[in-house]
């Protein structure tokens, strides 16, 4: 699996309710696979009025079982993606969103209990999470329902659109993987109020509002950094949809599924969406050749792409629970990603050892001088200044090693150990 297909593949499957489109062999479902037929029929058409598209005719659906869940959902699983997932996990290790030693299949397999519903654009099947053997809306809970609307309406994404061929436009790198999911989930979202004004769930993970996230509201609070990037598309997505419907009308919307937004500023700021403003690129910025004879022998790169706005801002954000973006909850951290212009990261791996290496292009020095200090209070533990470089060492054993903003540009590396995030930053510094 190449790294664009694996980062299109962690979109889905790291924040996953619409369900990955690999298929293969795993668990079993606990119900028979159904045609859409009577009430199902009549309510799929229903959602399909409110949200201005044709209904699909050849959709399924199917119960699972609660304890089912992990089986049924990591079974869809192809083995070469799931051998990436196994083997994959260095960046959200460095970023701190997971602990040293975690992978995204871990990721994957903790947070696969807590879906109460998903859609494969594969086979054309949703999957309900139920206790019951069939799907009898007179049986189904009120969350029940609403999480079966929320799936038929990502089928119809799929019949109107066509979601394989819309995500591989942009969901190429991390920031435009999450962009491009943030419209799904959030049209989702957006489409469920038209449906049903007063139709939705709790968020999970102890946070509040009117939120549609799919997982279980009795689960114990998750990492925040897993659920801020969780919540994401279902909460900022639905308001900068909303935002774009409001202000240009339900085809502005539709056409994102053609050309989708880049990146998740274009999400933070939804002024953007449709318009010419693209992210600035920065790769050159971080020479690969230079940063591997800088490491020395035995340093391979293992993957390069665009964090984001938003990963910026949540990686600011560290294990600090709350989501900035909504219900007036305030961090400095989100000030730091307001003037983001676009970033680029190199991955390198020598044996056990590993650093990760970071530009970020703000709008302005002022800029790029709020986000390094944001970093530099953000970062607990204590500091050591060697001439250029000032080294943190953080609880899980990381170190990260800032310079000064140059200009509006802004380096730093985190590291399995000072030497190496040094090396790493040296030839951008000039020694």
């Amino acid at each position: 699996m190449t790294f664009a297909a694996l980062v299109r593949f962690l979109s889905l499957v790291l924040l996953p309710a619409l369900a990955i489109a690999a298929c293969g062999g795993g668990g079993e479902p606990s119900g028979e696979e159904a045609p859409l037929t009577g009430e199902l029929r009549e309510m799929l058409d229903e959602v399909a009025a409110a949200r201005g598209l044709e209904a699909p005719t050849d959709l399924r659906v199917q119960t699972v079982a609660p304890e089912d869940v992990v089986d049924v959902y990591t079974g869809l699983i192809d083995e070469e993606s799931r051998e990436a997932l196994q083997e994959g996990g260095a960046l959200y290790q460095l970023l701190g969103y997971i602990e040293p030693g975690e992978t995204y299949w871990d990721v994957t397999v903790s947070t696969a209990g807590l879906w109460t519903g998903f859609y494969s654009y594969e086979d054309k099947t949703l999957w309900v999470v139920t206790e019951e053997d069939d799907v009898d809306l007179e049986t189904l809970s009120d969350e029940e329902r609403a999480t079966l609307a929320h799936e038929m309406l990502h089928a119809l994404q799929d019949h109107n659109f066509g979601l394989r061929r819309s995500g591989s436009r942009t969901a190429s790198t991390l920031d435009g993987g999450l962009a491009w999911r943030s419209v799904v989930e959030g049209d989702a979202m957006l489409s469920m109020s038209l449906w049903r004004p007063h139709t939705f769930l709790r968020p999970a993970g102890g946070v509040d509002g009117p939120v549609l996230l799919l997982a279980n509201v009795g689960q114990e609070p998750m990492d925040p950094q897993i659920e801020r990037a969780l919540l994401f598309p279902y909460i900022s997505g639905e308001i900068a949809m909303r935002r774009l419907v409001d202000r240009e009308g339900v085809e502005a919307l539709n056409q994102l599924y053609d050309l989708p937004p880049p990146s998740t500023a274009h999400i933070l700021h939804s002024h953007l969406l449709g318009s010419d403003w693209l992210p600035e690129s920065v790769s050159h910025l971080l020479p690969v050749g230079a940063i591997s004879q800088s490491l020395g022998s035995g340093w391979t790169e293992m993957e390069s792409g665009v964090l984001g706005e938003f990963h910026l801002v949540n990686y600011l954000l560290g294990k600090r629970p709350g989501y900035p973006w909504h219900w007036g909850t305030y961090f400095r951290a989100e000030d730091a990603g307001e003037g983001w212009r676009g970033d680029y990261y190199r991955l390198f791996q020598n044996d056990e050892e590993l650093v990760l290496v970071v530009v970020a292009r703000f709008e302005s020095d002022p800029d790029a001088r709020e986000f390094e200090y944001v970093h530099q209070e953000a970062l607990r533990g204590e500091a050591a200044v060697e001439g250029l470089y000032t080294f943190v060492t953080r609880d899980d054993g990381y170190v990260v090693a800032r310079i000064a903003p140059v200009g509006r540009t802004v380096f730093f590396a985190i590291g399995t150990s000072a030497e190496v995030a040094r090396a790493a930053l040296a030839p951008l510094v000039g020694g």
